[in-house]
């Protein structure tokens, strides 16, 4: 049985909503691992993994605001993270590191929708919060 364009259209928005809820499920319960007090690098890094996962999805469907709000979740939150004095420091550092590279994702697709003030802006404050840590 042949599917219509519309009906094959409707079929891949379906999969795409279903892709986003199931993955921002994911990105809450790793986000509320985060928030206690105690916890690890490994919860870092799997928080940080579920929100490329996340920015991922979008970039690929060409979702591309979704995915400009994906990556600067995740970068504030490692922003946040890296001047976190209650983390240690070695969890400040991984965030700093983790905190880079989302930075990148994030200027570049900025760069290629013309936001230049805005990636200028989110760099500037990224170098403000890192000059402690070092």
């Amino acid at each position: 049985m042949t599917l219509t364009v519309s009906a094959w259209l409707q079929h891949k928005i379906d999969e795409y909503k279903f892709s986003v809820r199931d993955i921002t499920v994911d990105f809450y319960m790793a986000q509320a691992k985060l928030n206690r007090t105690d916890c690890t690098l490994d919860q870092l890094r799997r928080f940080n993994d579920t929100c490329l996962d996340m920015a991922e999805i979008c970039e690929i469907n060409g979702d591309d605001h979704s995915f400009l709000h994906a990556m600067g979740k995740l970068h504030h939150r490692l922003v946040q993270e890296m001047g976190n004095a209650d983390r240690d420091r070695l969890f400040r550092i991984q965030a700093y590191q983790l905190a880079r590279l989302s930075l990148t994702r994030l200027c570049h697709q900025l760069a290629l929708s013309g936001e230049w003030d805005q990636a200028t802006r989110l760099q500037s404050d990224f170098v403000r919060h890192a000059g402690w840590i070092f």
